[in-house]
């Protein structure tokens, strides 16, 4: 069995629209909507926690329903910073999950992740114990110092753009995570507490359609992608 947890908790303050950015709509639907239905119907998700701001939560059930997400086992409080929203997300999901399922973490204003990402995420967790859906860097990397001079130049072949979904066994989730809060570390994504308990993470390759919506840009960008794909 695999479960999606969903962070929903952004405020969406990049995007100067006064609310969280979740709850704007790309062609008359929500951008959380989109992303649930994406999960819906993906074959191999067995169940989806949204965590979100306590203030949301009755509005993201509105659309669940709405949207008929018959996956949505529950809609909970997320905590202060992402992390802690993510570990609340597992916990909860722990509730009906087995130690050996597979959690998929995703941000939910990342609403073009495609099936077959989620899948092979799914499948490489399994095989390794986490995952990560990631875009090959297309520029050159330099690494700077504090005056901001050229250090090195980075081999560009060896780095990888992180997104998610990023999918990890509950038993070695729930061991990153705990950790992570025992010792008060904060990390720039999921995996990278994986990392941190000497946990290998497969990188899967995903599109590059798959950005997460921060800026007005993106939302820009979210509209072009839909009328590619073709989208009402």
């Amino acid at each position: 069995m695999n479960y999606a947890v969903i962070c929903a908790g952004g405020k969406g303050e990049r995007m100067g629209e006064g609310k969280n950015k979740i709850f704007i709509r790309l062609k008359d639907k929500e951008i959380i909507a989109r992303t649930l239905k994406v999960f819906e119907e993906t074959e191999k998700i067995n169940g989806i926690v949204v965590s979100a701001s306590l203030g949301d939560i009755k509005e993201i059930e509105k659309i669940v329903g709405r949207e008929g997400i018959t996956k949505v086992k529950a809609v909970i409080k997320g905590g202060e910073k992402r992390q802690d929203s993510v570990y609340n997300g597992i916990k909860k999901a722990k509730e009906f999950a087995e130690e050996n399922d597979v959690v998929l973490i995703h941000n939910a204003a990342n609403p073009f992740v495609e099936k077959e990402t989620i899948e092979k995420c799914i499948e490489e967790a399994h095989e390794f114990g986490a995952s990560v859906a990631a875009q090959k860097v297309k520029d050159t990397i330099k690494r700077v110092n504090e005056d901001l001079i050229v250090k090195e130049t980075l081999n560009r072949k060896e780095l990888w753009q992180m997104q998610t979904p990023q999918a990890i066994v509950f038993h070695i989730a729930v061991k990153a995570f705990q950790k992570a809060e025992e010792e008060n570390f904060y990390g720039t994504d999921d995996v990278q507490l994986v990392e941190r308990i000497h946990g290998k993470v497969k990188i899967v390759e995903c599109s590059y359609e798959n950005i997460k919506i921060t800026t007005q840009e993106d939302l820009e960008l979210g509209e072009k992608i839909l009328e590619k794909r073709g989208a009402k």
